[in-house]
């Protein structure tokens, strides 16, 4: 049976002091686009992101009704990028605690990448569960994984055995990420409080690395809280506009009926 990929209806996206939500607009159903976002004090405590989720449908009762798709979107919990042959092993598990800070009470979630890797990550098992109260068939990615899907699908790559770095800034948060021979070899992120942040974790990543490109990347739709200078700071070799998180999504084909 053929699947066809849609659009996302409901977007949550969860990082350490934030919920947003995005309802995408569908004409043929009346519904209209709409967007909120919700500050936290916690990382990720589910009775902080269920105040968030009720406040929202108490100001829009649409999202009281059954969506085809709804998809969280892990914007800045750690992650690496694995091969699957691991997972199959039964070793992931032993390879991610090595790795990521894995709590008790969080569970490891992998999204499956290019090249049979897989991008892990943790999410706490309760706000996974309080969240599937909401919308049962809810979805969990992270942010990382529909950039580098996109980096690996959409752009040329770097020359062999040349390493090109990914800057992309969204609100205060940078994430930086790495590829060399198709490979993705370094994926972090970090919060910016300050100008001062952005060129120091940029330099040090690129020279950490020994780059050969630098890219910078910004998203559709997404908010720009800093911006990085010319050459004087760091070399940038292309600037990128992506597209809006949905259609990132999309291209990764998270949602199919």
């Amino acid at each position: 049976m053929s699947t066809t990929t849609i659009q996302p209806d409901l977007i949550i996206s969860l990082s350490q002091d934030r919920v947003r939500l995005s309802l995408s607009e569908n004409s043929s159903l009346g519904r209209s686009g709409w967007q909120a976002s919700f500050k936290v004090d916690s990382l990720f405590l589910e009775d902080q992101i269920s105040r968030s989720l009720d406040s929202a449908l108490l100001e829009n009762p649409t999202l009281m009704e059954e969506f085809s798709c709804v998809e969280i979107i892990i914007l800045d919990r750690p992650n690496i990028c694995v091969s699957k042959h691991y997972a199959d092993q039964g070793k992931l598990g032993e390879i991610a605690s090595r790795y990521l800070r894995l709590r008790t009470g969080d569970s490891l979630a992998t999204d499956p990448s290019e090249n049979d890797a897989l991008i892990c990550y943790t999410v706490p098992t309760e706000t996974l569960t309080m969240l599937k109260e909401y919308y049962a068939d809810i979805g969990c990615h992270h942010f990382s994984t529909l950039l580098w899907n996109h980096f690996l699908t959409q752009l040329a790559r770097p020359s062999h055995d040349e390493t090109r770095l990914y800057l992309t800034l969204t609100g205060d948060l940078l994430i930086i990420l790495a590829e060399k021979n198709n490979k993705l070899i370094f994926s972090k992120n970090f919060e910016i409080k300050e100008i001062g942040d952005l060129y120091y974790y940029s330099i040090a990543c690129s020279r950490m690395l020994n780059a050969s490109e630098n890219w910078l990347v910004m998203i559709e739709e997404e908010e720009e809280k800093y911006e990085m200078p010319g050459d004087s700071i760091l070399k940038i070799e292309k600037r990128l506009r992506l597209p809006s998180l949905d259609v990132l999504m999309v291209q990764y084909k998270v949602c199919v009926s």
